[in-house]
């Protein structure tokens, strides 16, 4: 099921969009977020599937920007590049989008303390 989500601040680079949809795959960890003009397109997916230790710090700022006060109701979610083989496919740990579920509200969060990086190996074992 396509959820419309809005991020009041656009995202980084992409500015003037501010409306997208977001379709979990199946009921796997992957999401598909598209523009609504078709613009962009990305794949996502929930981070704690591979990077069990990966814990996001945000400002108060960034949490206000889209109305989200309980960490119940966040979900974050990274940017992942594809590639032919899996070993090749990275995700950016750096700025991840957190949506608020209750409002459908996100924003791109950058980690300004430096704890990720933006091409980490998706299957870093492989």
């Amino acid at each position: 099921m396509k959820t419309t989500i809005e991020f009041p601040e656009g995202i980084p680079g992409f500015e003037s969009i501010r409306t997208c949809t977001i379709e979990r795959v199946d009921e796997g960890p992957f999401y598909v977020l598209e523009e609504k003009g078709g613009e962009l397109s990305l794949v996502l997916l929930d981070p704690e599937a591979f990077f069990h230790e990966y814990r996001l710090e945000a400002s108060l700022e960034d949490l206000n920007a889209i109305g989200l006060t309980d960490e119940a109701d966040a979900q974050v979610l990274v940017v992942a590049t594809l590639a032919e083989h899996l070993q090749d496919i990275r995700v950016n740990l750096k700025a991840p989008i957190v949506m608020n579920k209750q409002n459908a509200k996100a924003c791109q969060i950058i980690d300004a303390k430096g704890r990720y990086e933006s091409r980490v190996p998706l299957f870093a074992g492989e």
